[in-house]
């Protein structure tokens, strides 16, 4: 089974739209066609050398990074050098590369948010909103007995969410005509002239980024052959999305018990530490990769610990003898525990779409820095 590289980014793309990216960042697909056929997909943190190798070595197509592998322009191609020769690579060996990158840091159910989840922090926000997500207003016309199961549908892919409430809807009964044209096969089989049925008209609330799955889902489950749908914009105030998140634990827990578990976590031998440390904490603010930039906000917003990676000298000495503890766990680490997960995610996205594609777990990838 394989599918077009267009294919298989139109579904990372549901899930990490390219308009959540930063101005400065370079997603999609770097290398390759979009018509180009895969059956076998690598999900990696970086399109390394090591990775772009492995990615041949196993007989994938296409390596699928979070890290971009053309993050700055390329002035000048030395295929001697390490980039060029990365690229040169993929190009000898027809590999696809693409990206998704601060995308999938802002997305709903993204880097962040996973972060959250395994940190298990409750009520969490972005640390610093870039956006607010545009909702739309879908209202469905079905026949009466059906509301159930289009309403089941539809929401289960992320439709009638509003706060803290899923599965939100209205409906409302009327009477609907049509008149099947030739060639039509209307559902009710005897069906002539002007046919008067009785429906229902529900209606659920969902973000723009999931229109394009709302409505193929809804045409998947509605009896009808043409679906009768209306699709509005609305004014109300969107979810806001950003980068990095703050929330807190149901129960403070001491500053040292705190290090002991992220170094679990996290897989790291040391935490690097700024700031003055707190006894104990609960409020805590995240940021997957380098969080630097972020630290005013964590503090702005009351974190006692802000988690990240890639702190530089100079971001942290204004903050030295603050009450917050910045923790510098490494760009990697603070990274890297997503990537099975994401590949899981793209797995069961693909099976959904009915293109059962190989995901092949990046075994080749590591932190380039080291400990002596």
């Amino acid at each position: 089974m394989s599918a077009k590289v267009g294919q298989i980014l139109a579904l990372v793309e549901e899930q990490a739209p390219v308009s959540l990216a930063l101005p400065w960042d370079r997603v999609g697909l770097a290398i390759g066609s979009f018509r180009q056929e895969v059956d076998k997909l690598v999900v990696a943190l970086e399109a390394s050398e090591a990775v772009l190798h492995g990615a041949v070595e196993v007989g994938a197509q296409m390596v699928l990074s979070h890290h971009p592998l053309l993050f700055k322009p390329v002035e000048r191609f030395c295929p001697d050098r390490p980039l060029e020769r990365a690229i040169s690579f993929a190009i000898k060996h027809d590999l696809v590369v693409a990206a998704a990158h601060t995308n999938l840091d802002v997305a709903v159910d993204g880097l962040n948010d996973y972060l959250v989840r395994v940190l298990n922090l409750g009520s969490a926000k972005p640390l610093e909103i870039t956006q607010t997500e545009a909702m739309l207003k879908l209202s469905v016309f079905t026949p009466v007995g059906y509301e159930d199961r289009i309403r089941e549908a539809i929401c289960g892919v992320g439709a009638g969410v509003i706060g803290r409430y899923e599965h939100c809807s209205f409906a409302a009964r009327g009477e609907g005509t049509y008149r099947p044209l030739a060639g039509a096969g209307p559902w009710r089989q005897d069906a002539e002239g002007l046919t008067r049925a009785v429906e229902s008209r529900l209606e659920v609330v969902l973000p723009e980024r999931l229109a394009e799955s709302v409505l193929r889902r809804l045409k998947a489950v509605h009896p009808y052959e043409e679906v009768a749908y209306d699709l509005y914009p609305l004014k109300n105030p969107g979810m806001p999305l950003g980068i990095g998140r703050i929330g807190q634990w149901s129960q403070p827990r001491s500053f040292e018990q705190v290090l002991v578990d992220l170094k679990q976590l996290f897989k790291v031998p040391f935490i690097k530490v700024a700031g003055r440390t707190p006894s104990k904490v609960q409020r805590v603010a995240v940021c997957g990769g380098s969080g630097g930039d972020l630290i005013e906000r964590a503090w702005e917003q009351g974190a006692e610990i802000f988690i990240t990676g890639d702190i530089r000298y100079h971001q942290a000495v204004p903050w030295a003898q603050e009450r917050m503890a910045i923790l510098d766990l490494g760009h990697f680490a603070t990274e890297v525990l997503f990537i099975p997960e994401w590949g899981r995610r793209l797995g069961a996205a693909l099976a959904q779409a009915h293109l059962p594609l190989e995901i092949v777990p990046d075994s080749w990838g590591s932190d380039p820095f080291r400990y002596v």
